[in-house]
């Protein structure tokens, strides 16, 4: 007996409820906080890895464009994907195979070859406007003569376009030279104002039968078409 007249058992069986009780009460607390600790672990394992934010076309580069920095322009210009995977399959080192041509007042030329090609690429081009209210874009489409039977021509607007050119920035003005064999020897030769807000066919030349003997090459330079080769009429 006890001195409150109280069993024994009474008073232990009494102390291992209280203690249960608290031990009971302190498992519960850990068993929250471990609950709560995998559930902070999986909303940060599963929440999105920040991106780092696309460069202003305005901090550009404009000379020695290399490949990881054509992703850049890519994402301002959206060239196309069949222009990338050409690029991509032909290029060679480094080079980025753009070019920032300035044509004066804010305006500028962005070349940006897609295949690199046999004997000639192939480049899409836009025109970039710089000015007070920023920087934009706009891309290009270009009049290009063609011939497939070697006699006749044909008159297309096309934004990619096969050959070297040459740009005249003080007059915004560039030439093309389209070859249609590798001894550069035939083709079609034009030149183009970029003042306006697509290309202007100015002039063009071409030579569509293909020699049975390779003649002299054709260079893309001046503003003068190869010599020998016919004078297309303008059209306007």
């Amino acid at each position: 007996m006890s001195r409150g007249g109280r069993p024994a058992a009474d008073t232990i069986g009494g102390m291992s409820g209280v203690r249960g009780v608290a031990i009971g009460l302190m498992l519960s607390a850990a068993c929250l906080g471990c609950q709560r600790r995998a559930a902070d672990s999986s909303t940060t394992s599963s929440a999105p890895v920040p991106q780092p934010r696309p460069r202003g076309l305005a901090s550009l580069p404009r000379a020695g464009v290399t490949v990881a920095q054509r992703e850049d322009w890519r994402r301002h210009l959206l060239w196309p994907d069949d222009c990338e995977e050409g690029f991509r399959a032909s290029h060679a080192g480094d080079d980025g195979g753009i070019r920032v041509v300035p044509l004066g007042a804010g305006m500028s030329l962005v070349e940006v070859t897609c295949a690199a090609g046999a004997y000639q690429p192939s480049t899409m081009r836009f025109a970039l406007t710089e000015d007070a209210n920023g920087a934009r874009t706009r891309p290009l489409a270009f009049p290009v003569y063609s011939s497939d039977d070697g006699r006749s021509l044909t008159l297309s607007n096309e934004a990619e376009v096969w050959g070297d050119s040459v740009v005249n920035g003080a007059v915004a003005e560039i030439v093309i030279l389209s070859l249609a064999r590798q001894t550069a020897d035939c083709g079609v030769w034009a030149r183009y104002s970029l003042a306006g807000d697509q290309p202007r066919l100015l002039a063009a030349a071409a030579r569509t039968r293909c020699p049975a003997s390779p003649g002299p090459p054709a260079r893309v330079s001046g503003s003068d078409p190869p010599p020998g080769w016919m004078t297309i009429p303008r059209k306007d």
